[in-house]
């Protein structure tokens, strides 16, 4: 590239013009009260373009553009136009990048907010980057971390709040994933909850962990028989490990760490159930 990492003025082509909040169709811009320093880092480049919490226009605007920077001759000497392509027998100065594994994040740029409301030819700040799943890993984390996940669901039988001593009552779940569509760093990305392990408590000091969710009478592979009448609640932990996929690309990445949802029951009350003998009603 002919471009090193300096920032460089560049004259806006027409159609492509800059204007505060709008930056035409292969631009995006964000107003930040910050500066910054070529060769940030990803997360830095991310808070430069992130909007600032203040009401008042900052006189920096910072912008991400998949665009090129085609070197022109005038009579000034070479200069820079920011333009979608190049046009034929222009020398292409700086282009977007282009990734095969990960999520090509434009270049930045920034410029002055003038005295007219108008603003100053942008420079380049940094160049475009070939997002990895490495570069996200610790966001993700912290994403992870905060996930409105749904509890599993516990399913009991018999279902209408009653058991019975000496028979085995069935608990069961469901094992589906939960996604959840986000952005990292400006990089947009699925998070992926998975149920990995099931800690069920029966509310009389028993409790048991499986990594299976169980499953429905007569199939049922999870449960507990109670040997006392009673009254109690049965409650499900479920522990959620995470992943997480750039879009557009088919790798999921596992996620640091791990989230817990809990589900529990009403009041169910435990029976005993005596035998005796009755009368042949049809002697």
């Amino acid at each position: 590239m002919l471009l090193t990492a300096i920032a460089v003025a560049a004259t806006v082509q027409a159609g492509l013009a800059l204007s505060p909040g709008s930056c035409g169709d292969n631009f995006f811009c964000e107003a930040k009260d910050s500066t910054v320093n070529v060769g940030a880092t990803l997360k830095e480049q991310h808070e430069l373009v992130s909007s600032s919490s203040g009401s008042q226009p900052s006189d920096t605007v910072y912008w991400r553009a998949t665009a090129a920077l085609c070197l022109l001759t005038d009579l000034a000497g070479f200069v820079t136009e920011l333009a979608a392509s190049c046009t034929e027998g222009e020398q292409l100065a700086f282009a977007d990048v282009q990734c095969d594994d990960g999520f090509a994040l434009g270049a930045l740029f920034r410029a002055q907010r003038l005295p007219s409301g108008n603003l100053s030819d942008p420079e380049l700040v940094a160049e475009g980057t070939c997002v990895t799943p490495a570069d996200l890993a610790a966001e993700a984390a912290r994403e992870f971390a905060t996930l409105p996940i749904t509890p599993s669901p516990l399913h009991v039988q018999p279902p209408d709040g009653w058991t019975l001593i000496n028979v085995e009552t069935v608990t069961y779940t469901e094992d589906a994933a939960q996604d959840f569509e986000t952005t990292l760093l400006g990089v947009p990305v699925v998070i992926r909850a998975l149920p990995d392990e099931f800690a069920w408590d029966y509310g009389d000091g028993t409790t048991t962990v499986t990594e299976h969710p169980g499953a429905p009478y007569p199939a049922n592979t999870v449960g507990h028989t109670y040997t006392a009448p009673g009254e109690v609640s049965i409650s499900l932990t479920t522990t959620w490990r995470g992943q997480f996929q750039i879009a557009g690309t088919a790798t999921w990445t596992d996620v640091p760490g791990t989230a817990t949802t809990t589900t529990s029951t009403g009041p169910i009350t435990v029976h005993e159930a005596r035998t005796r003998l009755v009368e042949d009603p049809a002697g």
